[in-house]
């Protein structure tokens, strides 16, 4: 039919990609290799058959690994992109893991590579990649059939490679202590656990908790500053401490009026709350995330608790992973945490000058349990020590 009409032959030959084009060629080529008696595809070694030259290789490299760049590249951008929202959007919603989270992500991945696989082909053949015009019997040499699976491997690798780039980009994520203190529960008491857990958002200046109001919630603060404001011996404001991501408040066995405001610093601040009756329902039986929270919490404000006459001990460390250790190291000043290492006696320890990036988290972190335990225990006597001292000077002076 093609032979009969030429303009229809140039219109199939112009709408077929050259994949396509290739297949056909040697299927032609075939049944005419087979009507005079000849086998196109008969191994090297009945047949010469020249081996391709350096620069046909490199051409054909090119024009096989290309399409595949495109793969990968889509691949593992539409897998993270997708991942990483589900796990920050369902993944806290209904509590699976990341790499649940990473499954889903491919799964959408992969079904957008089989919508794709036509338009990156397409793309790739437009751009005038070099031919490596090589016979059929040389397309079918074992050595080209290898370097062709190298090539697509290449090309998969270097795509997959640039497909990251989502990560350049996403916000690093430190794992939220509402999410810490919910991987220590059991499944039924960490989905009641996420029901009961509210957001909740604050402008800067806004107050949290009010002093003298009910406390009846404990808080976990998710993004922004807090500032604990208290009162000293002549009821007037002072600035306790202040509380950022990662850090606790409020005591779930005490249903007290506060002695403390806690203030918005930040122009945003999210916090997750819950009310001290759940938490401690559901915490009955889960002493490792009691443990959890009760580490989050600030130091300087327990000390402020113990001189307001609350009958409150601080939270001692524990000796044992996943007890908020290195979370609490890393929520210090510099000058605490050059603190804190002088405890630590180790002959690396000594040698930080307590600049910023000197690696100072790190290295607290590959110390032993009991080598933190102790550090910080001494680090928390130190300033209940230093916080009951001027307390004392100030009613001294005021007496």
């Amino acid at each position: 039919l093609m032979r009969a009409d030429p303009e229809l032959a140039v219109r199939v030959a112009t709408s077929v990609d050259s994949r396509t084009a290739a297949r056909w060629a040697l299927t032609f080529s075939r049944v005419a290799a087979a009507a005079g008696g000849v086998d196109p595809v008969a191994p090297a070694a009945k047949r010469e058959v020249l081996r391709p030259e350096a620069s046909q290789l490199w051409k054909l490299m090119i024009r096989t690994s290309v399409p595949f760049i495109g793969f990968g590249f889509f691949d593992n951008m539409i897998m993270l992109t997708v991942g990483e929202t589900l796990d920050c959007t369902f993944g806290v919603a209904f509590g699976f893991s990341t790499l649940a989270a990473a499954g889903m992500g491919q799964m959408v991945s992969d079904a957008c590579g089989i919508t794709l696989q036509g338009f990156i082909e397409r793309f790739a053949d437009r751009l005038g990649l070099p031919d490596p015009k090589l016979t059929l019997p040389q397309q079918q040499l074992d050595f080209v059939k290898y370097w062709m699976i190298f090539s697509r491997v290449a090309g998969i690798v270097i795509g997959c490679f640039f497909g990251m780039f989502p990560l350049i980009i996403m916000p690093e994520r430190q794992p939220r202590l509402v999410d810490q203190i919910a991987d220590k529960l059991s499944s039924q008491c960490r989905a009641e656990f996420q029901r009961s857990v509210k957001t909740l958002h604050f402008k800067r200046g806004e107050k949290l908790l009010e002093y003298g109001q009910e406390s009846s919630k404990v808080f976990m603060i998710q993004d922004g500053s807090v500032e604990v404001i208290g009162r000293d011996v002549d009821r007037l404001p002072f600035n306790v401490c202040t509380i950022g991501p990662g850090h606790a408040f409020g005591v779930p066995e005490l249903n007290r009026p506060s002695h403390v405001d806690l203030v918005a610093k930040d122009d945003e601040v999210i916090v997750q709350s819950i009310g001290k009756f759940e938490y401690l329902r559901i915490m009955a039986t889960n002493e490792e995330a009691m443990e959890i929270f009760t580490g989050a919490r600030s130091i300087e404000h327990q000390v402020y608790l113990r001189s307001q006459g609350q009958n409150l001990a601080i939270a001692k460390p524990q000796a044992q992973k996943g007890t908020g250790k290195t979370r609490m190291f890393a929520s210090l000043t510099q000058e605490e945490k050059m603190e804190v290492l002088q405890f630590v006696r180790t002959e690396e320890a000594v040698n930080f000058t307590g600049s910023k990036g000197e690696g100072k988290v790190t290295f607290f972190a590959r110390l032993s349990e009991e080598q933190k335990a102790e550090a910080m225990l001494k680090f928390q006597e130190r300033v209940a020590e230093r916080l009951a001292r001027a307390n004392a000077e100030e009613q001294e002076a005021l007496g």
